[in-house]
């Protein structure tokens, strides 16, 4: 029997394809590639899913299946296997059980390969099943960080693994391009230029690249008893990687903390740093933190990408209707406009594009960050020190004394800070910050409980807006889908001819995950006499929301993530995640 068939008979006795499905794949198989796999096939064909096909694969050929935390990348692996050999055969070794090699494998019954790496290692190989996506983030990792493999190497980027070509990388400050940072410590050069050093650099070098080139907001490397987990925050959510075997720890947390400028000798109190790096053409801002955890150092990095920034409020998936009303908001002289979110929904990002507009050559626009995440030209940006005693009231009082004509506070977090933001806005500026509540109206409420009295609340405050960010369905393989009776009831939603519902599906464009980026979800609350005659009174969000309700164009957040349902940019379940329905 050919290996397709077989394949072929456990998807159909595991009833995973009907007879339409099966009759499709028959034919499929005939024309199949000379070494493709056939399930690789069914899977880009949207017969099978590659999750199903794994867990098939595991059961009836009775193997395990890769997990990031159970399999941990030892970089002395990348001697075992030559990484041309690894290109031909498919694999990507993962480590001894006494005298078996464990291999990474999307294909384990690619007995002819596994035949020849038997021939060539002289002992039993095992395979491992894994994703496509997997098998291309363990080659990357483990021969991206060794010797024995030059990263550059355009035969291995362009690889039967799909890699992308690993671009290259150099650090550098706003002083100017370096390729590598100056160490003074005449130990920690001798470490660098060892073998464990140099694998540390390869490797760090690999997951900054491969951080940027996923998109990721944020790069988390957790020392666990055992392994080293590094996982990637792509489109909000957090995405496991290879993980690290526990003796590459300290050198891989060294040469972060390098090139943050950190002290590496400091392991037992939390710091701070930052550093840039220019990967091909794009140069990305990285700020590094670090806390002491019981398997030791915890580091997170966020990576600020200017050229991926987004100044445009329609680009950002704010409503034409709800534009205008910013644009209307900021033109007044004078006056508070609050932006709330969670931490991590694009607030700062929404503020800026808001000074995009507002930034002409006769207006002086001073902002105080902490910290500053986009450099924008003609604009004042002071970024706090807290190491020298700077808060945000302290600074905006400094500010104030510099002639602005608009003030960005990046957050009000305690009284006096809202304060003297309150005072500025009464005095002829326009002032623009960000809040920590749930929604618009929330925001309200949060500057009355923190002591601000309710008639400077109603006098200065203009608009307040609220959003999130929301999984954009992947644009390639983005399927059509009719809702169910019980979801349509649940979301309060009356169907209509102008409905273009859509699914996730997941394809190599997404990796798999059905969805390709974010958007925003917003809602604006414009002041009006009767909401400020409320707040006057204090009244309940109830009333300011009813108030806002009969004014009319008052688009809450529910409303607008069942708004981008309908058009088919995200899903139900996606909105579920953000908001209360």
């Amino acid at each position: 029997m050919k290996i397709s068939d077989r394949l072929l008979e456990y998807l159909v006795e595991g009833e995973l394809i009907n007879e339409a499905a099966l009759t499709r794949a028959v034919e499929m198989s005939k024309k199949v590639a000379h070494g493709e796999f056939i399930g690789s096939l069914l899977v880009r064909e949207g017969i099978i899913r590659e999750n199903d096909l794994i867990e098939v694969l595991c059961r009836e050929l009775r193997l395990r299946r890769y997990h990031s935390d159970v399999f941990y990348l030892d970089p002395t692996m990348a001697s075992v296997i030559p990484p041309e050999n690894a290109i031909r055969w498919r694999m990507v070794p993962l480590g001894r059980e006494n005298d078996v090699l464990l291999v990474a494998m999307t294909d384990p019954m690619d007995v002819v390969s596994i035949d020849q790496a038997h021939e060539f290692m002289h002992c039993e190989i095992e395979p491992v099943v894994c994703s496509a996506a997997q098998l291309k983030e363990l080659a990357g990792a483990l021969y991206a960080g060794s010797q024995t493999v030059d990263h550059t190497s355009e035969d291995f980027n362009k690889s039967q693994f799909g890699n992308r070509q690993m671009q290259h990388i150099s650090f550098g400050s706003s002083d100017g391009e370096v390729e590598d940072v100056p160490v003074d410590d005449d130990d920690m050069r001798e470490w660098m230029d060892t073998e464990e050093g140099q694998t540390a650099v390869r490797f760090v070098n690999w997951l900054l690249v491969q951080a940027v080139q996923e998109g990721a907001s944020d790069l988390h490397i957790s020392p666990e008893k055992e392994h080293v987990q590094i996982r990637m925050r792509v489109d909000g959510s957090l995405k496991d990687f290879p993980a690290l075997a526990k003796v590459m720890q300290s050198s891989v947390i060294s040469r972060i903390k390098i090139l943050a400028r950190m002290d590496i000798a400091v392991t037992r109190i939390p710091q701070d740093g930052r550093f840039s790096a220019n990967v091909g053409d794009r140069e990305i801002n990285i700020r590094v933190s670090s806390i002491p955890t019981v398997n030791g150092e915890n580091l997170v990095l966020r990576l600020l990408d200017a050229s991926s920034l987004v100044l445009q409020l329609d680009k950002l998936g704010v409503r034409s209707e709800d534009a205008a009303k910013i644009r209307s908001s900021i033109q007044m002289p004078h006056g508070l406009f609050l932006n709330t979110g969670p931490t991590g929904s694009g607030k700062t990002t929404t503020l800026y594009s808001i000074l995009a507009l507002l930034n002409q050559p006769d207006v002086n626009i001073i902002t105080v960050e902490d910290p500053v995440e986009y450099r924008i030209p003609r604009i004042r940006q002071v970024e706090l020190n807290t190491r020298a005693g700077s808060t945000f009231a302290s600074s905006l009082k400094s500010i104030l004394r510099q002639d602005p004509d608009i003030i960005m506070v990046g957050e009000i977090r305690d009284l006096e800070t809202g304060r003297i933001a309150v005072q500025a806005a009464l005095t002829g500026h326009l002032v623009l910050s960000t809040l920590h509540t749930n929604d618009s109206i929330g925001a309200i409420t949060r500057l009355m409980d923190m002591g601000i009295e309710p008639f400077l609340v109603s006098s200065v405050l203009n608009t307040v807006m609220a959003q999130r960010l929301i999984r954009r369905l992947c644009p390639v393989c983005a399927q059509p889908s009719q809702p169910t009776a019980e979801t349509l009831k649940h979301w309060n939603v009356q169907p209509n001819s102008g409905d273009h519902f859509l699914e996730a599906r997941g394809c190599e464009e997404c990796n798999h995950i059905g969805y390709r980026g974010r958007l925003g979800i917003y809602e604006v609350l414009m002041m009006n006499p009767s909401i400020r005659d409320l707040i006057l009174n204090r009244a309940s969000e109830a009333q300011v929301r009813n108030a806002a309700n009969q004014a009319g164009g008052f688009y809450n957040l529910y409303d607008d993530a069942v708004s981008k349902i309908r058009q088919g940019l995200t899903t139900f379940e996606e909105g579920a995640s953000i908001v209360m329905v």
